[in-house]
C-alpha cells in the first residue's frame, strides 16, 4: 500500500511536459529608451508650439502682404518687403511642420523599440519562472524516486519474511532470519516515512510553482527572434525592415 501511494505521486510529477530553454541576455536599456521617448514627446510639444506661433505669424504676414498689394499707392519696395516677409513666414511654418513630422516618425520608431524591450523583459522573466519550475520538478522527481526505492526494499523484505515464516514449522532455525529481517523492516519503514515526507514537501513546492509562476507566457519563438534581431543589428547595416 505504501509503495503504491508513492508511485501515484511520482506519476503525477511526470505528467507535465516542459520544453528545453536556454538563457537570454539583453543589450537593451529600458530606462534609457523611455528617457528617449520622453524627450521625443517633448520635442513634439516644442515643435507644435513653434509651428502654431509660426502659422500665426504667417497669417499676420499674409494680411500685411494683401494690405500692401491692394493699396494702389504702395511702392515697389513696400511690396517686395511684404512679399519677402510672407514667403519667409511660410517657409518657417513648413520647417516647423517638418520637425513635427520627423519627431512623430522618430517617436513611432522608439516606441516600437520600447514595446519590444518590454516584451523581451517579460519573456526573460517567464523563462526564469520556467527554469525554476523545471528545477523544482527535477528535485521533486528525484526525491520521489528515492522514496520509491525504499518502498521497493520494504516490499522485498516483507516478502522474504513471509517466505521464512512458511518454513518456520519445518525449519525452526529460520527464526533468526525472520528476526533480522523484521529489525531491518522497522528501519526501512522509518527511513521511508522520512523520505516520503521529504518527497511530499518537494512535490508541494513543485505544485506551488506550477500554479503560481508565470512560465506559460514564455515564447521560445520570440527568444529566437530576439537573437536574430541582435545579430542583424550588430552585423548588418541595413535589412528590408530598415535600420536597427
Amino acid at each position: 500500500m505504501i509503495r503504491k501511494c508513492l508511485i501515484a505521486v511520482t506519476s503525477v510529477l511526470f505528467a507535465g511536459a516542459f520544453i528545453a530553454a536556454s538563457s537570454v541576455e539583453t543589450k537593451a536599456a529600458l530606462p534609457s529608451t523611455y528617457d528617449i521617448i520622453n524627450d521625443a514627446n517633448g520635442n513634439i510639444a516644442d515643435a507644435t508650439a513653434n509651428y502654431n506661433a509660426a502659422k500665426a505669424d504667417e497669417a499676420a504676414k499674409l494680411a500685411r502682404f494683401n494690405e500692401v498689394k491692394n493699396n494702389p499707392a504702395h511702392s515697389q519696395l513696400e511690396y517686395e518687403i511684404a512679399s519677402f516677409d510672407y514667403t519667409n513666414a511660410v517657409n518657417v511654418s513648413r520647417w516647423w511642420l517638418e520637425q513635427i513630422n520627423n519627431s512623430n516618425a522618430y517617436l513611432t520608431n522608439i516606441t516600437g523599440r520600447g514595446a519590444f524591450e518590454d516584451k523581451f523583459a517579460a519573456n526573460k522573466a517567464a523563462l526564469a519562472d520556467l527554469t525554476t519550475l523545471q528545477a523544482s520538478k527535477t528535485v521533486a522527481d528525484g526525491a520521489a524516486n528515492i522514496a520509491n526505492g525504499v518502498a521497493a526494499r520494504i516490499a522485498d523484505t516483507q516478502k522474504a519474511i513471509e517466505g521464512y515464516k512458511q518454513q518456520l514449522a519445518t525449519s525452526p532455525s529460520v527464526q533468526k532470519q525472520i528476526d533480522e529481517l523484521s529489525a531491518q523492516l522497522v528501519q526501512l519503514q522509518a527511513e521511508y516515512a522520512a523520505k516520503a515526507a521529504a518527497a511530499g514537501d518537494l512535490a508541494g513546492a513543485f505544485y506551488n510553482n506550477l500554479n503560481t509562476l508565470n512560465y506559460q507566457s514564455y515564447s521560445k519563438g520570440f527568444e529566437d527572434y530576439q537573437f536574430r534581431r541582435e545579430y542583424e543589428r550588430d552585423n548588418l547595416k541595413w535589412n528590408p525592415k530598415g535600420y536597427y
